[in-house]
């Protein structure tokens, strides 16, 4: 032993020491084994980095529930899986998330505090309160409460009175529960249909079914109105929980079922919303309804889900239209007997009228002051639609019913995003020239929204808006859209409507539906569209160059844009490239006919097409470059790549990197040919008795689920004998030619440098879905002869990523010295300092080689084995504190960042979930740290790795003193409804702890159901009580 120890210390003592850790340290990511050997620049560069998400772009994911809190003007949305989410003036956002990951079905504001209960889909409640931690505001869950006791305890709808006392929950079984909103305690009262036939004297005996809606009188707030399913009503003290009158019922032929419940401002009358599309109304003293009828005669209508009457001449319901009619969802409005439909594309989920005093002035509206009222201020009603994929708001002063444009929660995915590019540091002259377009294009859709947002709780801090940062999304309807996300609040600020540019489109598709099969006053005010006109108009490829910007199709087509601030008549030069020769042997079963571009068009001002790239076979588009200077484009696509002068207007380089060749097939007799035919017939019996086989199991087994918050789904696939996927026809249709796909990923224009190993020339490095990189040297005519010669490329000969494993490489450039990426586009990169580098990101390692001997400097390799499935999503160039660093996001959601050239480990954190393919697709970075990803299809998480980019998300709320009384209110200035100051003599008793208080406050009570029973034969629930005289004998007495 002794011998060994001195060995080693005499080996660690050598310089052999120094080659062993050289080979077997490099590679290993590991913190430890990275920290022993860096420098002090390392370390430093090390607290530079920390990954902060700081809020989210678009539109919640499937959104279940709307609320809207009129004493801190901030409205609540809640959605399917337990996001709750507030916003309030533009910059004012938060979002709490419940662990359970249940539906949120209700959202129910405080009126006393900045507070709010949820009540989800698993029978929980939960209470939230504003809070400071840190100096940020945070929506902080205070405590949880499961309402049990069986199917009949299910909670079907709650009930905050604005003074906040207690909370009633109504239930499946048809009662109602008082309860602390604290849920502390539960009162052995409870409001039930047994009790209220008791002590009214009620005759019938028959059952009123759930509870469907809990309804305060707006002007008294004692009374509480409670619907039943089976079209009973009740009306209750809520202060002392007696029973005051019993409405209805009246036959089922009259009107469906109860579904909804809406007083009337004067809180002396009240509707009702019905299962078949009827509206009754009622009076509070009468015991039937004055009215119930539909608004369609002799017409089935859709059922009304929610019904609101804002005013003596204007109802707004969910529902209500003729269903032969009209196709999916819709919005009914009844203005002084006039119905008019809105057609939205996608289901309701919430509906809300907010009203906001404001003068005339700022109202803002184009075109509509013969309209508007002569008065000094008026009442502003808005409309809030909130629809399953989109969020409305429509102006109700107008007969026009013109919308208003949202300052936050964009539709991103009105068509589907299929590609995205994140500039920063946009030209100030190319933003204002974006916004000012963008405005004029805004106005065309919207009135020019108002200088007063109604919802403006909360008082924002300033958002840092020096960094012009654009979010560019491409869509599948051809659509390529620019949002400002400098702050909390995204916006739209400039829309390229791309599919104008082609003949692809049938006009017979494009046109609406009979005119004559429509309502006389129906309007489709939805911008979600679920169908997409032409699947080769689909953006796959976005580069953004302040003034032009390039984008590739899905049909093989790519076109070259100049901005442009004037509308002119342009004829758009098209160039074709063929990558490879039409073999029809070679065409699949979806081969489409090339897409068509428009000669001559007329555009406004903004982008204006400049060139059009065709190619041939028409494949997508995966990756681009430009070279502006020299007016070169480089373009790659699944077959293969182009470099072409579109200032010559021709192609100068094209290589395709598809295999076609493939082993000649060996003659065959011809008993060999019968044998081979006769095995494919028994292959094609032994598919479709299989097909028959799984539609027969489809139908009796359930399908399979997918586990929420996966974005794989699970899909079942066939395979081949050989191991390809097999369709049900593939197997009689051999296949022609074997070929192998090679496409390109990345591509990029460079900087003079000695790629070529001859001097330093200008280049283009390409990299597929191989391993290969392919590099091309440029020679460039001088100024004065651009216009007679064309740029001449030669291949070299060089192989700049040895010992490939044919896995994708993700990126490929040189860097100098001073670890600077040499740019083409960048004027400094053609004065390099030092040696130079060529970086190789594959999907599996990271390579940096010397340049031009191509010497292998440094190495990381993340893929141990064949068979491990962890790999490299994306890669990005950042540079902070003068250091230029490689960022990589990989299959478990990590990002990891290492230092140029020596890739040392610098950072490691993980940013998205491992089972989100979407978001480590979706991944981008900017050179200065700004990180974009896609949360889900309709939202985009913004969030930042470096100072440089962080958002503050700080708001203050103000103070009462500070604002106007009236917008404080939940009627807005309209006088209508509860105020909080001043409050009633009873009500100010009840905030008086001292003087007066509830059945809950008079004894503290827990629940304490009982295994057996549970209920009496009032429906009232098995008590116990804590630190009172009573016994729960004494509670059931004062019951009776």
């Amino acid at each position: 032993v002794y011998t060994s120890v001195r060995l080693i210390e005499r080996v660690i003592e050598n310089d052999m020491w120094k080659f062993f850790s050289k080979r077997f340290n490099v590679g290993h990511t590991s913190t430890a084994s990275v920290a022993t050997s860096t420098t002090g620049s390392i370390a430093d560069l090390r607290g530079k980095f920390y990954l902060e998400k700081h809020c989210t772009h678009g539109f919640p994911l499937g959104p279940s529930c709307l609320s809207f809190d009129p004493y801190r003007r901030v409205m609540f949305i809640g959605t399917n899986s337990g996001e709750l989410k507030m916003v309030g003036h533009p910059g004012v956002e938060l979002t709490g998330f419940h662990d359970d990951l249940n539906k949120i079905n209700q959202i129910l504001p405080f009126a006393s505090e900045p507070s709010l209960i949820t009540v989800c889909s698993n029978n929980m409640m939960h209470k939230w309160n504003l809070v400071d931690m840190d100096g940020a505001p945070s929506l902080v869950r205070q405590r949880s409460y499961k309402f049990q006791g069986g199917l009949a305890k299910t909670i079907t709808v709650c009930c905050l009175p604005p003074y906040c006392d207690c909370l009633f929950v109504g239930t499946l079984g048809g009662i109602t529960y008082p309860m602390e909103t604290d849920f502390e305690g539960m009162s052995p009262e409870v409001l039930s249909w047994s009790r209220a036939r008791a002590c009214l004297g009620y005759k019938g005996k028959d059952v009123p079914g759930e509870v469907k809606a809990l309804e305060i009188n707006p002007t008294d707030i004692k009374e509480l109105l409670i619907a039943y399913e089976h079209n009973y009503l009740e009306l209750w003290d809520a202060m002392t929980w007696k029973p005051k009158k019993i409405f209805g019922p009246f036959t089922a032929n009259e009107c469906g079922d109860i579904q909804t419940v809406s007083w009337h401002s004067s809180g002396k009358q009240f509707v009702t919303g019905h299962l078949d599309g009827s509206v009754a109304t009622w009076s509070v003293g009468e015991d039937m309804p004055l009215t119930c009828k539909t608004f369609h005669e002799n017409e089935r209508c859709q059922e009304i889900k929610k019904i609101l009457w804002p005013s003596d001449t204007m109802m707004v319901m969910s529902g209500g239209a003729p269903i032969d009619q009209v196709d999916g969802d819709c919005i009914t409005i009844v203005e002084s007997g006039e119905v008019i439909t809105l057609q939205v594309t996608s289901p309701a989920r919430g509906i809300h009228v907010v009203e906001d005093s404001q003068s005339d002035m700022d109202s803002g509206i184009v075109n509509a002051g013969a309209e508007c009222d002569n008065s000094s201020s008026t009442v502003r009603k808005v409309l809030v639609l909130l629809l399953e994929q989109e969020i409305l708001f429509v102006d109700l002063r107008f007969p026009e019913l013109p919308l208003i444009q949202p300052p936050y929660l964009s539709s991103i995915h009105n068509s589907p995003v299929k590609c995205m590019e994140l500039p920063t540091n946009v030209r100030k002259d190319i933003w204002q020239l974006l916004a000012k377009v963008g405005k004029v294009q805004q106005e065309t859709v919207f009135r020019t929204p108002s200088k007063s947002w109604p919802i403006d709780g909360g008082s924002p801090k300033q958002a840092n808006m020096d960094n012009r940062d654009l979010l560019i999304t491409g869509h599948e309807d051809g659509t390529v859209k620019f949002w400002d996300i400098r702050g909390v609040s995204s916006h739209l600020v400039y829309s390229l409507n791309c599919a104008q540019f082609f003949d692809s489109l049938d006009s017979s598709n494009l046109q609406s539906d009979n005119p004559d099969e429509q309502l006389p006053q129906c309007r489709h005010i939805s911008f979600w569209d679920p169908r997409s006109d032409d699947e080769q108009l689909m953006i796959t490829s976005i580069l953004f160059s302040n003034e032009h910007i390039l984008i590739g199709f899905q049909g093989g087509v790519s076109i070259l844009f100049q901005m442009n601030n004037q509308s002119s008549h342009i004829n758009i030069p098209l160039i074709r490239v063929s990558i490879m020769r039409d073999d029809p042997r070679q065409r699949g079963r979806n081969w489409q006919t090339p897409l068509d571009m428009r000669s001559e068009v007329e555009s406004e001002p903004g982008y204006h097409p400049l060139y059009g790239f065709s190619f041939f076979p028409n494949v997508a588009i995966t990756t681009s470059a430009i070279a502006k200077t020299q007016g070169l484009v480089a373009i790659g696509c699944l077959y293969g790549f182009a470099v072409i002068d579109y200032l010559k207007k021709t192609p100068i380089h094209v290589q395709s990197t598809y295999d076609q060749q493939a082993a000649p097939e060996p003659s065959m007799s011809r008993m060999q040919s019968i044998r081979r035919s006769f095995r494919q017939s028994l292959k094609r019996l032994n598919v479709a008795r299989s097909m028959r086989g799984m539609q027969s199991t489809q139908r009796s087994v359930r399908p399979n689920l997918v586990r929420s918050g996966s974005s794989r789904p699970s899909v079942s696939r066939r395979y081949t004998d050989g191991g390809g996927p097999l369709s049900s026809s593939a197997a009689a249709a051999p296949v022609a030619v074997a070929v192998r796909r090679d496409s390109v990923r990345s591509i990029a224009f460079v900087a003079p440098s000695h790629v070529s190993g001859h001097g330093s020339v200008p280049s283009v490095i390409v990299g597929t879905n191989t391993g290969n990189v392919i590099a091309l040297s440029i020679e460039l005519p001088s100024p004065k002869h651009r216009e007679t010669r064309t740029p001449i490329v030669m291949p070299i000969e060089r192989d700049f990523n040895p010992k490939k494993s044919n896995l994708a490489t993700l990126f490929a450039g040189v860097i100098d010295g001073h670890s600077y990426l040499l740019d083409i586009n960048d004027k400094g990169s053609f004065h390099p300092h030092g040696s130079q580098f060529i970086v190789v990101v594959t999907e599996d390692s990271v390579k940096v080689h010397g340049l031009p001997n191509m010497k292998k400097k440094f190495r990381v390799k993340v893929k141990q084995t064949d068979e491990d499935e962890f790999h490299i999503v994306s890669a990005h160039f950042i540079r902070v504190a003068g250091q230029s660093n490689i960022l990589l996001m990989d299959s478990e959601g990590f990002i990891t960042i290492y230092s140029l050239p020596e890739l040392k480990l610098v950072y490691r954190e993980n940013c998205v979930d491992s089972t989100d393919a979407i978001g480590q697709r979706s991944f981008r970075c900017t050179q200065n740290g700004l990180v974009v990803y896609q949360r889900s299809p309709s939202e985009f998480t913004h969030g930042s790795i470096t100072e440089e980019c962080r958002v503050d998300m700080l708001f203050s709320w103000v103070s009462e003193e500070g604002r106007d009384q009236r917008r404080m209110g939940p009627g807005g200035g309209a006088g209508h409804g509860p105020q909080l100051q001043p409050l009633p003599a009873t009500p100010k008793r009840l905030l008086d702890s001292s003087s007066h208080h509830s059945p809950i406050r008079e004894h503290e009570v827990e629940v304490d159901y009982a295994p057996q029973g549970g209920e009496d034969h009032h429906g009232n629930a098995s008590l116990s009580a804590v630190g009172s005289p009573a016994s729960p004998q004494a509670f059931q007495e004062r019951a009776l």
